[in-house]
C-alpha cells in the first residue's frame, strides 16, 4: 500500500467516525432524518447521503450538521479523540 492509499484509508476511517457520531447524536435527540432535514431546511436525501455516503465530508458539511445537532467543532474533536 502506498502513502496516498494509507492517507485515504485514514481519512475514510475518520470521516466514517464523524458520520457515526452524527447519527448517534441525531438518534439520542429523538430526531428522524426527515425531522433533521426540516430543521436544517434541506431535503432528507442530503441527510441520508451524509449519513451513508462513503466519501469524504467537507468542513462546511461537518459544521452544518454539527450546528444542527448542537455539536461544536471543539466538542466533535474531543469526541473523535475518545473514539479513535
Amino acid at each position: 500500500m502506498d502513502f496516498h492509499s494509507q492517507k485515504d484509508l485514514f481519512n475514510s476511517h475518520r470521516h466514517q467516525a464523524i458520520r457515526n457520531l452524527f447519527i448517534e447524536k441525531r438518534k439520542r435527540l429523538g430526531l428522524s432524518q426527515n425531522q433533521l432535514a426540516l430543521q436544517m431546511q434541506t431535503d432528507v436525501a442530503n441527510v441520508s447521503q451524509m449519513e451513508s455516503h462513503p466519501g469524504d465530508l467537507t468542513f462546511s458539511d461537518i459544521k452544518w450538521f454539527g450546528d444542527a445537532l448542537k455539536i461544536s467543532i471543539n466538542e466533535l474533536e474531543s469526541l473523535l479523540k475518545q473514539n479513535l
